[in-house]
């Protein structure tokens, strides 16, 4: 029993920061990438921050072709980098993966939150802002699947949308009873391209063009037409701009 402690003492640790441990799903990682972030930090106190293909693989229950799937997503997305050290005196070029653009959405995600803490219409769960992705797996009634994930990461790290706007866009395809993502990009690019960055603007957009619909159907009905009971936006039959 000593020997096995004492090589699980040599062995080491691998230093692993709790808020990366408590927001990597907000930053839209799966569970599986998140595992390979793991063991990547593990070679890395290992004295090998460049593991090969087969060594993660001899670790992980993934296949190689899964692991270089979740790497190329990995760097692709900018969660990791590869960057290249040339030594001095040998000058022997060597890889190794950087965690700087990780840690950075870490901290991006975290300044959103606290940002938001004072925005009107942001669910929370007691004093903390409960994140995008729980409020849409409440909504949906299911957990998000890993598209979905990313879907939401891009609206917010590439497209630039406010959290508050996304759940703006969120509670307009539930009122409109089209509770999919499609839908939802849709909303947040037609407010994207009528220049609407904020709650506000858009329950003022929407409310102006559902008032237009509204006319439209008494008008219809005049001419013998039937009003439809409930009004709404259907914004994936909005024309885009050519």
């Amino acid at each position: 029993m000593s020997d096995v402690l004492l090589c699980m003492l040599e062995a080491g640790t691998t230093p692993l920061p709790n808020l990366l441990l408590q927001h990597y799903r907000q930053i839209g990682l799966s569970d599986e990438e998140m595992m390979v972030i793991v063991h990547l930090l593990a070679f890395k106190t290992e004295g090998k921050p460049f593991p090969t293909i087969h060594e993660l693989e001899e670790r992980m229950s993934a296949d190689a072709s899964t692991i270089v799937k979740r790497l190329q997503r990995l760097v692709q997305q900018g969660y990791i980098s590869i960057e290249e050290t040339i030594d001095p005196s040998t000058r022997v070029r060597s890889e190794w993966y950087c965690f700087t653009p990780l840690y950075k959405k870490i901290v991006a995600c975290l300044q959103r939150e606290t940002a938001d803490e004072d925005i009107p219409g942001i669910v929370r769960t007691g004093e903390n802002v409960k994140n995008l992705y729980a409020v849409f797996e409440e909504e949906f009634g299911r957990p998000l699947s890993p598209i979905e994930c990313e879907n939401l990461a891009m609206w917010v790290d590439q497209d630039g949308y406010s959290e508050a706007l996304i759940m703006a866009a969120l509670r307009e395809a539930v009122i409109s009873g089209k509770l999919f993502f499609r839908y939802i990009d849709r909303i947040l690019f037609e407010w994207h391209r009528n220049n609407i960055r904020t709650p506000q603007q858009a329950r003022e957009y929407s409310l102006k063009f559902r008032k237009h619909q509204q006319r439209g159907e008494r008008s219809g009905q005049a001419l013998g037409g039937m009003p439809q009971e409930f009004p709404f936006y259907n914004w994936l039959e909005e024309e885009t701009d050519s």
